[in-house]
């Protein structure tokens, strides 16, 4: 499916969504007749070659392609002479039955999607075949989409021990992914001719570990009450989308917060709760100036700045950052209307009008409301690559302003 500009995709299979750009390419061959998921994922704007993100709710990355690991589901739906059963291995009955059965309901499930497209059914079946945790990555974008997985997928996702990535769909002791890691790199079919042939075993020195999915970084977004929307949502659509980062939203006391244009967003935890943050986001808006007098917030901000990895800010948020010393010295902008409300707080720190974003160190600090969006795309480049974030800005169909200098609303 084409990426959405919602926050409901924020946290749900953020990862893949990237990934479908960004991910790395590995040979595949073509699928074989009959049950096609290479076309299915297709049909949704997937790219076989690059997309890995079904481990879990999340969109994790699995070291395994996704549409490699349906072509093995395929291959046995398609060879009517496999018998793997006799050895331990899959039954191509009951994976039939499973497919029919998730293919129906995802069927009913998606009938909403299915007129843009037309393929969301058969891909969501094919995901549910690799298992518990493919099926609750799927389930978790179609929901974002309005579309939850509620109809039967027992059979499917009872396959989890045959055809998920530790799986083992031969029977023969070694898994799916070790089969994978060992014959990959000569194409799709030495992994399917491995993994379907319990006579063939990688041996000791070719069966190497998959790779190990990047560490993920926790993204911290301090809310308070009336705080700006976009300040919020605009940097968490890019970093949510980012492989490798976790947004969670932090409050005073947890739960509900009102913005300032009245939307009420949930923080999934409070300041004595909050967990251990490499980058954190401090917005702007009308509540900035009852939080600059606010203790319990500045001193928050103080004691979670000591551990991050990045500390930014959007708008008169590093008005907040100023007041709890932690641009001394430093280099930093923020809204142009509220220009002097940031200066006040700190007129040691060398603040500069005419910016879209300021670097300075570990400290990300932008200018007004959709600012933010483009400081946040700042980031993700000096996290991996300037390219990255390109793809990334352009999978969303936003048109990023990519020099930190260039600010359009500066006054000569």
């Amino acid at each position: 499916m084409t990426m959405l500009q919602s926050p409901l995709w924020r946290g749900l299979l953020g990862s893949l969504a990237a990934v479908m750009l960004l991910g790395a390419a590995t040979p595949s061959s073509a699928q074989p007749a009959g049950v096609d998921f290479d076309a299915a994922l297709r049909g949704l704007k997937f790219k076989p070659e690059k997309v890995d993100g079904n481990q879990g709710a999340k969109g994790k990355a699995n070291g395994l392609l996704d549409a490699d690991e349906m072509a093995l589901a395929a291959a046995v739906l398609n060879g009517a002479d496999l018998h793997l059963e006799a050895k331990g291995g899959l039954d191509r009955a009951k994976l039939a039955a499973a497919y029919d059965q998730a293919l129906a309901s995802a069927q009913t499930d998606l009938a909403r999607l299915t007129k843009t497209w037309p393929t969301a059914p058969q891909v969501a079946a094919g995901y549910a075949l690799l298992g518990e945790e493919s099926y609750l990555a799927f389930n978790a974008m179609a929901g974002a989409f309005g579309a939850p997985m509620k109809g039967d997928y027992t059979l499917a996702r009872a396959l989890t021990p045959y055809l998920a990535a530790d799986g083992d769909a031969d029977g023969d002791g070694v898994s799916n992914r070790d089969e994978y890691a060992a014959t990959i790199k000569e194409g799709r079919a030495a992994y399917l001719r491995a993994a379907l042939d319990p006579a063939i075993k990688p041996t000791a020195t070719a069966a190497k570990p998959a790779p190990v999915a990047e560490a993920t970084r926790v993204v911290g977004i301090v809310l308070y009450p009336g705080f700006e929307v976009l300040d919020v949502f605009g940097p968490v659509e890019m970093w949510a989308n980012t492989p490798g980062l976790e947004v969670v939203m932090i409050s005073q006391d947890g739960g509900p917060v009102r913005s300032a244009q009245g939307t009420v967003v949930h923080a999934d935890y409070s300041f004595a709760t909050a967990p251990k943050l490499a980058i954190m986001m401090v917005p702007g808006g009308a509540g900035t100036f009852s939080e600059l007098e606010n203790p319990n917030f500045l001193n928050f901000l103080k004691t979670k700045d000591a551990e991050t990895e990045f500390t930014t800010s959007v708008c008169t948020g590093s008005a907040l950052l100023a007041k709890a010393g932690l641009l001394k010295g430093r280099k930093a902008t923020s809204n142009k209307a509220l220009f002097s409300l940031a200066v006040d707080q700190d007129p040691s720190a060398t603040w500069i009008k005419r910016a879209r974003w300021v670097e300075d160190g570990k400290y990300f600090t932008s200018s007004g409301v959709s600012a933010g969006t483009d400081m946040a795309l700042g980031l993700v480049a000096r996290l991996k690559t300037k390219a990255e974030a390109q793809a990334l800005a352009k999978s969303l169909e936003y048109e990023w302003r990519d020099d930190p200098a260039r600010d359009p609303f500066a006054k000569p």
